[in-house]
């Protein structure tokens, strides 16, 4: 199971005298389990790529499937989850429970079977389940935001589109996402991240898209992409390939403060340096 994403092209208002090419004969894959951040700055391409994976859009030319059947699909529907920009607009229950479950209850689950479903899917959203009754509209911008991620989680998708999943989250519930993301990688959950927020997403990234004016500029692995010179990288990064021009033996594959400190502290111990001294 995968999404191939072979050529594809798309025009906004195509035969007109507004026509714009937002997508360029854009090409790459997402094999099961794996976790692609797609980056790029304003206009690159992103959000459109983004409604073309989830079958809002049809592409001019090329072709988008997903295990093997066309993404615009109905089959696909129940497959594919996806948490927009703004969140707030999915949601729209009286009260949390109501919001989470609405997608499970309509492939008729019920009672204990769908409660348990609505606890499980805001556990592994980061929220207690003791918020079910209240109002979404009278939470934290962040918790909405996590409550529509628990009313897409509900669903059990095979693959997970984010689109700009840590705007407006404030440190706490911004470690909530990260956690959900961990297990939702340790689960084999297919996970597509689009975020200008390349460091955010880099402990989590098997693979790395990065569009520049609708085109591919950049695929590759993490690491590929951290060596890339003609990518924009963390300034750990950068710090940590200036100590290897100055002759430090440490890996220039960093993208954390934490990542970087122990690199330095194996190199010194590696050195002869004695931690005591």
């Amino acid at each position: 199971m995968s999404v191939e994403v072979a050529d594809v092209s798309f025009f906004y208002n195509k035969g007109t005298s507004l026509e714009k090419k937002a997508l360029d004969k854009v090409s790459f894959s997402i094999a099961k389990g794996e976790f692609i951040l797609i980056t790029g700055e304003v206009g690159s391409g992103k959000s459109t790529l983004v409604r073309h994976l989830n079958g809002l859009l049809k592409p001019h030319s090329g072709s988008v499937r997903i295990n093997g059947i066309d993404s615009t699909s109905k089959k696909l529907r129940s497959k594919i989850g996806l948490l927009m920009q703004y969140p707030q607009r999915q949601l729209f229950g009286k009260t949390v429970f109501e919001d989470v479950s609405f997608g499970p209850s309509n492939f008729g689950l019920k009672d204990e079977e769908l409660n348990e479903r609505v606890s499980a899917s805001l556990t592994l959203a980061g929220l207690s389940h003791d918020i079910a009754d209240l109002s979404p509209f009278s939470l934290s911008g962040g918790q909405m935001r996590l409550v529509a991620l628990a009313g897409v989680l509900s669903m059990r998708p095979e693959y997970l589109i984010l689109d700009e999943p840590t705007s407006g989250l404030d440190p706490e519930n911004r470690a909530s996402l990260f956690s959900t993301l961990s297990h939702l990688k340790g689960r084999r959950i297919s996970v597509i991240v689009v975020s200008h927020q390349i460091y955010d997403f880099l402990p989590f990234a098997d693979k790395i898209l990065l569009l520049k004016n609708g085109c591919v500029d950049f695929i590759g692995s993490r690491d590929e992409y951290l060596q890339s010179i003609a990518s924009p990288i963390p300034e750990i990064t950068s710090f940590m390939k200036e100590l290897q021009k100055c002759g430090f033996e440490v890996t220039s594959n960093i993208y954390s403060v934490d990542d970087a400190f122990n690199e330095i502290i194996r190199a010194l111990g590696s050195n002869g340096v004695n931690e005591n001294e």
